[in-house]
């Protein structure tokens, strides 16, 4: 039997609902109808499908109620099921259920260790961790006897999200970089092998929204960076909790030939597990920073290091160089003291050499950097800062210098000090290039106290910050 339901969808709702991919995020800004969207996904499944299983989740109870299950008490059809409070699920005639979750930390995950999810869909995904994801998504399954034009869809997986939050990165990587918007693309499969789809959408998306509050748009405006561009332009370069104002346009350049008598640095980060990093600059005359090259020891999994020995290292330094024509040249090597502490002698008997002695008997002589952490945050902060409209900043990257583009914008500032950055991120490349901004060192402006918007910022940063303040993220944006 057909069921009318009262739901007029945006052309990029409409989009989401008919795409053939199962591995899906949609919106990006704020206002463009995400969660609207997202609740009638799961209801237009659940009424196709008898006996579907679908799981919607946000990261708390609060934030569910709010979003979801208020909602669709107004606006779910009463004739084709009923809301169970006990089970927090409609429960629909054809024998399909909508189950409304919560997982706020990560070993929540393993309530649903035994479900079978036919249909996953996370609002905020940005708000849950890759550990998160990939587990819950890891329970996508069925044993349903799906029809054929339906097998594009389910099981599958169907995602809104603002950018920042603790999964920006990984959300960013995963759709928004993995290929152009709109267009269904298998992703590996170590990564899942399902069809990815990123369907980008803006408040400009959801015309009646902006009809009936046009207002609203005014107060995007008003907020302050980075809040107003994630939210109002949806960016993904930016974003709530981002530790560095870097961006594309004004701190990639296309690559130029090192000057013959430019000062050379080299800086290092060590990893063996982890990654290790090595960056090459350059100096002009105005003591402007320029990133030529680097070195990135990873395996392509984020936090996974290529295990590789210091002699190893210190070789394919030097034959890097050697290709780069930097052979012969003098160049300053900085590293971090871990660089230069005996580690154990795994052969037995003592201790071994440092990376420093290694690296020496290769040719390759390093000196220690300076590792202070609120000073390099605060040399590094200012190499960034645009001085003027006409003036470019005082540190520039070739975009050959993929690691750098890639892992600085997604830094974080740590919870518990906001002078810091979240070391749990991935901060190989920043921590070795601090030490040439050390190394070169810029005055720094006498620091004046923040403002409303900063202090508001701080406080929502801070560990003990209430998700009912109403200054959260989800009472400044319109699902």
């Amino acid at each position: 039997m057909d069921v009318i339901i009262e739901y007029d969808p945006q052309p990029k709702q409409a989009l989401l609902h008919r795409v053939r991919a199962n591995e899906i995020l949609f919106g990006g800004a704020a206002g463009p109808g995400k969660s609207h969207a997202l609740r009638f996904e799961a209801l237009l499944w659940c009424l196709r499908i008898p006996h579907l299983q679908a799981y919607l989740f946000r990261r708390t109870v609060p934030e569910l109620e709010k979003n979801h299950i208020l909602p669709s008490l107004d606006q779910f059809p009463r004739h084709v099921g009923s809301y169970n409070v006990a089970r927090r699920a409609w429960e629909f005639k054809n024998g399909s259920r909508l189950h409304f979750c919560s997982c706020s930390t990560e070993k929540d995950v393993f309530r649903y260790q035994g479900a079978e999810i036919h249909l996953l869909l996370i609002d905020e995904l940005t708000a849950l961790t890759e550990f998160q994801y990939d587990y819950l998504r890891a329970r996508v399954r069925c044993s349903l006897d799906v029809p054929g034009k339906y097998r594009c869809r389910i099981p599958g997986v169907v995602c809104a999200t603002n950018p920042g939050g603790v999964g920006h990165g990984f959300v960013k990587a995963r759709w928004v970089d993995f290929a152009p918007p709109g267009v269904p693309t298998r992703a590996p499969k170590n990564q899942g092998g399902m069809v990815r789809c990123h369907i980008p959408a803006r408040l400009d998306d959801n015309p009646i929204l902006k009809s009936r509050d046009p207002d609203y748009v005014h107060r995007l405006d008003a907020l302050p960076e980075p809040l107003r561009t994630a939210y109002k332009d949806g960016r993904w370069d930016v974003f709530f909790g981002q530790a560095f104002a870097f961006s594309r346009a004004r701190h990639v350049v296309a690559p130029r030939p090192v000057p013959e008598h430019a000062p050379l640095y080299m800086s290092f980060d060590w990893g063996y597990g982890a990654p290790f990093s090595v960056g090459w600059w350059w100096v002009d005359q105005d003591g402007r920073l320029f990133r030529f090259a680097e070195w990135y020891g990873f395996t392509g999994t984020p936090g996974q290091g290529l295990r590789m020995t210091d002699p190893l290292l210190a070789r394919g330094i030097r034959e890097r160089e050697e290709r780069q024509g930097l052979a012969g040249r003098s160049i300053i090597r900085l590293a971090g003291p871990d660089c230069f502490a005996k580690k154990p002698d795994y052969r037995g008997g003592g201790q071994g050499p440092s990376t420093a002695e290694e690296f020496a008997r290769e040719g390759i002589y390093l000196t220690p950097g300076d590792p202070s952490r609120l000073l390099k945050i605060r040399q590094f902060h200012e190499r960034l800062r645009q001085p003027d409209d006409a003036s470019p900043p005082m540190l520039q990257v070739y975009d050959t210098c993929e690691q750098f583009i890639r892992t600085i914008p997604l830094l974080t500032a740590d919870r518990r000090n906001v002078e810091d950055i979240d070391t749990a991120g991935e901060d190989h490349v920043y921590d070795e290039a601090c030490h040439v901004c050390m190394a070169r060192p810029l005055a720094l402006p006498v620091a004046t106290p923040r403002g409303e918007a900063g202090r508001i910022i701080e406080r929502l940063l801070s560990p003990g910050h209430d998700e009912t303040d109403p200054f959260s993220r989800d009472d400044m944006e319109e699902s």
